[in-house]
């Protein structure tokens, strides 16, 4: 009997893979049967994010991404990706007159601007054709919120990233197409209420609460919802699909 003929590995590299986002889409994506390069600087994350993963889906690629000279030895081991999901991003808070905002500024941009940037700078000429990019910006990306300037200016600058790489790339058929979050459902969302509880002289239960309160469904985003939103433009059936940024964020963006 002749043996079956397998269809190729393929394979995805993502970024901030050792928790919230980036390790639901990891996990979304091995299951869908695809190999993973999860990325990220803890190993013990990533082989938290892969312990549920079918052996050998999943391999744990150590990078921080704002040391932007050590792209290259990193991937050096990759020859071929199918897609590219740049999802790991900071998200930190400072107003005009705290001591710390230019600082806040310059480390936002480092990774949420500069890391994806350099993330496809690197990988572009080894994305297969026909492949894929996805870019998690935010709904701050469309938007604006006090104090979170550093956050919501990288997130609009990696929406212009987005359109410019869908253009470049349509001769190869590769799409790149940007996610928009709201409140997802995260350690750093939590983390976020829990500086905003301090803040306010309030709980960080009291925050959530007060958050669902402008949000039309009335409850955060689970990470696993944007692991499928990620997984579908990833997929054949989004192959019309390119320089778009998709809104998931329980009614909270329409913009």
């Amino acid at each position: 009997m002749t043996a079956p003929v397998l269809a190729p590995a393929r394979i995805a590299v993502v970024t901030g893979a050792g928790s919230g986002i980036g390790r639901s889409i990891t996990r979304r994506l091995a299951a869908d049967g695809w190999r993973v390069h999860a990325v990220g600087r803890d190993p013990g994350a990533l082989g938290e994010t892969a312990a549920p993963c079918p052996p050998g889906t999943v391999t744990p690629l150590l990078l921080d991404v704002a040391d932007l000279d050590a792209y290259e030895a990193a991937f050096a081991g990759v020859p071929v990706v199918h897609a590219v999901v740049a999802n790991a991003g900071i998200c930190r808070q400072a107003r005009l007159d705290d001591a710390f905002a230019d600082q806040v500024w310059r480390d936002t941009m480092r990774v949420n601007v500069d890391a994806v940037w350099r993330l496809f700078l690197t990988l572009h000429a080894r994305l297969a054709d026909g492949g894929r990019g996805v870019i998690v910006s935010s709904g701050l990306g469309k938007l604006g919120r006090p104090g979170y300037h550093a956050y919501a200016a990288s997130k609009h600058a990696v929406l212009g990233l987005t359109k410019c790489l869908a253009k470049e790339l349509a001769a190869r058929d590769i799409t790149v197409n940007a996610i928009c979050p709201g409140w997802v459902d995260t350690p750093m969302a939590r983390g976020d209420l829990a500086k905003n509880a301090l803040a306010f002289g309030t709980t960080p239960e009291a925050e959530y609460d007060r958050a669902c309160e402008g949000i039309p469904l009335r409850r955060f985003v689970s990470p696993d919802e944007v692991a499928a939103l990620t997984a579908f433009l990833l997929s054949p059936g989004a192959a019309a699909i390119t320089g778009e940024a998709y809104n998931i964020s329980c009614g909270e963006f329409f913009a």
